[in-house]
């Protein structure tokens, strides 16, 4: 029978009887100066493994990094994040719920791989090798995530494990060192725009073949360069139709679940604007009053409801200026929010200033000329060639 150690009396070390033999408890007070009384118990089966213990937890409650011992899994950790989320978001200035099922979706992938384990067993290591399970069968059907979606889980995580040391459940973030990988060619998927005759063909297109007046109306409104949730939020209590202005203050958008969508404030400071629609495109103000007097001239109220008064899916508005852009003969921009980079680039082109264009657009100018202003084979050949008329010149 293997010899039983005893604990000196000065260790915060037990030695008990249990049903499978001696064992040894460790019982240390954790508690910080001044604060109420609380302690860390953990038993061991051998006096080793218990001095261990208690040498470090000691060793980490003098440096305050101590945290007590959890078995909360990450999908715990990421659950609480998550509702806390939802809180923030039920709060004047929060943030929105398509956030919120932003987030819950960004953490879908990361939480299939890690989310079963201890959230404090997680390490440094654990994080850059989920980021390579993630970039080759981390996506559903054993497929990898793009390059964008790692960023974004990764993003996430981060957030998710701070939340976890401002609990106090882990003493650090074991993402927060970690970067994505490099962006590779082709990650990046290009954006595809109009020309400005492009745009003013699609423009006379739609204003004779979209029946329906919401959708010739939220046409016009989108050539302007509003957000497809703008055009959607829009109010008619932020319409002028004697100056031929609309004031953005709202925005509906998709959840993420289904067809819901909810309302909210405009998406950021800067997206708080007057936008003179008339002057972007003449006609847009005489689109808005038919309208107007379509629905029996509400004071308030979505301006883009469909024939029964219904608001507008989202996504089903999309799919309506797809299918009218391809029947006009214009390529195709995959996306309805490529638009924006349209105007964008027209204005660019055309010498106005990057902060005004912003200003229209409803964005800060970083954003606008880090993202609104694509570069392109056809830039650099103008580039170029009025490189060699100044060279020239010399």
């Amino acid at each position: 029978m293997p010899r039983v150690l005893a604990p000196k009396s000065s260790e915060p070390i037990r030695l008990i009887e249990t049903k499978t033999g001696p064992r040894y408890r460790v019982v240390v007070d954790a508690a910080a100066k001044g604060a109420g009384r609380r302690q860390v118990t953990k038993t061991f089966d051998t006096l080793p493994e218990a001095r261990t213990f208690a040498v470090e937890t000691k060793a980490a409650i003098n440096r305050g990094d101590f945290t007590a011992p959890s078995k909360v899994t990450v999908t715990e950790l990421a659950e609480a994040w998550l509702a806390d989320r939802e809180a923030e978001s039920r709060t004047p200035g929060g943030i929105r719920t398509v956030s919120v099922n932003g987030y819950r979706s960004a953490l879908d992938a990361p939480l299939r791989h890690i989310g079963d384990q201890s959230a404090q067993a997680i390490t440094t290591t654990d994080i850059r090798n989920l980021l390579r399970s993630l970039a080759t069968v981390g996506g559903r059907w054993n497929r990898g995530l793009s390059h964008r979606s790692i960023v974004y889980a990764l993003g996430t995580l981060r957030q998710v494990f701070n939340f976890g040391v401002e609990r106090g459940v882990l003493a650090k973030n074991p993402a927060a060192t970690v970067r994505p990988p490099k962006r590779q060619p082709g990650d990046k998927k290009p954006i595809v725009v109009w020309s400005v005759q492009e745009l003013t063909a699609f423009r006379a297109y739609a204003d004779a073949n979209a029946v329906e007046p919401w959708f010739r109306t939220a046409i016009r409104l989108t050539l302007c360069g509003l957000r497809r949730s703008e055009v959607l939020g829009l109010d008619w209590s932020h319409v002028d139709l004697t100056t031929g202005t609309v004031r953005i203050e709202q925005g509906r958008v998709k959840t993420g679940r289904g067809k819901e969508t909810v309302h909210g404030d405009a998406k950021s400071d800067d997206s708080h604007r007057t936008v003179p629609v008339e002057a972007v495109h003449p006609g847009t103000k005489a689109a808005l009053r038919d309208l107007w007097i379509s629905q029996g001239q509400p004071t308030a109220g979505l301006v883009i409801v469909d024939a029964i008064g219904q608001p507008v899916d989202p996504d089903f508005y999309s799919r309506r200026f797809r299918a009218l852009s391809n029947a006009a003969g214009v390529p195709d921009l995959g996306s309805i929010h490529n638009v924006r980079h349209t105007v964008a680039t027209a204005l660019h082109d055309r010498g106005v200033e990057p902060r005004k264009v912003a200003s229209l657009l409803g964005h800060k100018v970083t954003t606008h000329l880090a993202f609104y202003v694509p570069t392109s084979d056809s830039g650099a050949a103008e580039a170029a060639e009025a490189a060699g008329q100044v060279f020239a010149a010399l």
